[in-house]
């Protein structure tokens, strides 16, 4: 258990230094949350949290400051459908996430030329 702590500490640190060498650091825009219940949103890139309620097709454009994190959370069983320009790390088979669950959600950073996933949670369980 100790190992595994210790393991999971290293993998962190790790990550720190490597963001700090490329200056990328992640941050929270201040924003308010934003609550979609329309069928198509366009991300405006002044909050870096998006609730979904209803069935949407989101698309999150280029982003203005480096370090950049967007949280998109669906709080539906309908889905949600994220497409994201420009392509995360230059593949088409990639630019875009389906969420089909309430609870379902996506974490992305922008690197200041792209967005990376840092996590996809599909088929969740719903999250009180």
């Amino acid at each position: 258990m100790i190992r595994e702590s210790l393991r999971a500490l290293s993998m962190i640190f790790a990550t720190t230094i490597n963001m700090a060498q490329s200056h990328v650091f992640p941050l929270l825009l201040d924003g308010a949350q934003v609550n979609i219940s329309a069928s198509t949103h366009t991300w405006a890139g002044t909050s870096s949290i998006l609730r979904v309620d209803s069935t949407s097709t989101i698309t999150v454009g280029s982003g203005s400051v480096t370090g950049t994190l967007l949280n998109i959370i669906s709080r539906t069983a309908d889905d949600v459908v994220v497409n994201i320009a420009p392509d995360p790390y230059g593949s088409n088979n990639l630019d875009s996430i389906t969420l089909t669950n309430s609870g379902d959600h996506c974490t992305l950073m922008w690197t200041g030329s792209a967005w990376i996933i840092l996590s996809s949670v599909v088929g969740a369980a719903a999250i009180a």
